[in-house]
């Protein structure tokens, strides 16, 4: 076994997402020593179907297919094949359980470019879908995006991944992080928290197939809601990932005359305004092709023949908070189904989504709900639940910050909120450690 047992870190933070690159880099910015460990390596070459695959877990989705969440294994997690949308941290999400993320916000909102996009990167497709939405009474407006507008090309390829550098991911993050002295270790694959006294004071796993092993003063696990739950049940944290939300999302495909959804850029226009009551957010964002083709499989072989249109699509996504339900299973495998409560919320955006078309211009026959699909694996290591407010467990030391955390669904992008968490995680992991010293 490789050792660095006479190197003991302050932080030791396992995943390298969005959440995680924010507590490495808020932690090495204060000098402390840090040690940042990502599962995958860095895929460098992005921007198509074939790298954005690559980053995926594979065998986790082949073993869950039927409910399409997606898991990812590589430096920047799924920060690299989110759409670049920035919403704040919900207030009715973290007021129940007394967390007040305003500030934290408010210092990342300058941090990750947020603004939203001029109307030639917004595209002439989303424009003309806001302005059929308006004109129906509803409350359409540009988006904000953590996204570089001069850095950006206008593909509308941001979810499989920015190969211009123009959407901030964890990996600036991440970077900034090494460049003030952080240890980064790509493929590293920790199982295990090292506990003694019921304190984490370092983690095991293997890199490159050799068994390693580091001690810190502080374990942050930062790798996903799967891969986080395994490590807690193996520190004898049994009800980690008992119950589970992954914001189930539509995508609602129509044939408006003239226009498509090609290299419009996604979900820089929609609403918010259902949200509140009910728990619904609709904005434009097409799925790719292998996407499509993934759950028009699902749906059955009458499904299969859309994919002739494809290209003469637009597509308007509704997305919502989920019922915490469901169970990470042993290995690889979930259980997470759609309740009905879940149905009534995507049917009612399908409705309004369908209102939006018809006046866009789009013929009836031609709308087409797809098979909800999960999008976000999140409040598996819940607030309450599984860890307190300060993000930490019942062992010492041994603390969660990703999604992973929330204490109910989200339903909308995350990484805004991921990223105020690892920062709000940072100032209490500095005043912990001052008071060691």
């Amino acid at each position: 076994m490789q050792k660095e047992q006479t190197k003991e870190f302050d932080v030791i933070v396992v995943g390298t997402g969005a959440a995680g690159c924010t507590v490495a880099r808020e932690m090495s910015k204060k000098r402390r020593k840090v040690l940042l460990l990502e599962k995958g390596g860095r895929m460098e070459y992005l921007g198509n179907t074939i790298t954005a695959a690559a980053m995926i877990d594979i065998p986790v989705l082949l073993r869950n297919y039927k409910d399409l969440v997606v898991f990812v294994n590589n430096y920047g997690g799924a920060s690299n094949i989110a759409a670049g949308s920035a919403l704040p941290p919900p207030k009715k999400v973290f007021d129940p359980v007394g967390i007040d993320l305003s500030e934290e916000a408010e210092e990342a909102r300058k941090e990750l470019w947020i603004k939203p996009l001029p109307d030639e990167l917004v595209g002439e497709n989303n424009l003309r879908l806001l302005e059929a939405a308006n004109s129906l009474g509803y409350n359409w407006q540009k988006t904000d995006k953590f996204i570089d507008a001069d850095r950006c090309t206008g593909s509308g390829n941001c979810m499989l991944g920015c190969k211009t550098g123009a959407k901030w991911t964890g990996r600036v993050f991440g970077d900034e992080a090494v460049t003030f002295g952080a240890d980064l270790k790509l493929h590293t694959n920790i199982t295990n928290v090292i506990v003694e006294n019921g304190c984490a004071t370092g983690v095991e796993g293997t890199r490159w197939g050799s068994k390693v092993r580091y001690y810190g003063k502080s374990v942050v696990l930062s790798s996903g809601g799967l891969s986080d739950v395994h490590i807690l049940r193996r520190a004898g944290i049994e009800e980690a990932g008992m119950g589970f939300c992954c914001d189930w999302l539509s995508f609602v495909m129509g044939i408006i005359p003239g226009t498509s959804s090609r290299g419009a850029t996604p979900m820089s226009v929609g609403t918010i305004e259902h949200y509140n009551e009910d728990g619904i957010i609709i904005m434009p964002v097409s799925p790719n092709w292998a996407l499509f083709l993934g759950i028009a499989a699902l749906s059955g072989p009458a499904h299969l023949l859309k994919f002739a249109n494809f290209r003469k699509y637009s597509s308007i996504m509704v997305k919502i908070q989920d019922d915490t339900t469901g169970e990470i299973l042993k290995g690889r495998a979930f259980r997470k189904p759609l309740t009905d409560n879940d149905r009534k919320k995507i049917d009612k955006g399908v409705q309004i989504i369908t209102r939006i078309f018809r006046k866009a211009g789009a013929k009836g026959d031609s709308i087409y709900p797809m098979k909800a699909a999960g999008a976000h694996p999140s409040a598996t290591c819940r607030i309450g639940h599984v860890i307190d407010n300060n993000l930490e467990t019942r062992i010492k030391n041994l603390y969660c910050c990703d999604a992973g955390v929330f204490p109910s669904s989200l339903g909308a992008p995350v990484v805004w909120t991921v990223v105020s968490l690892g920062k709000r995680l940072s100032k209490y992991l500095e005043k912990r450690l001052d008071k060691m010293q």
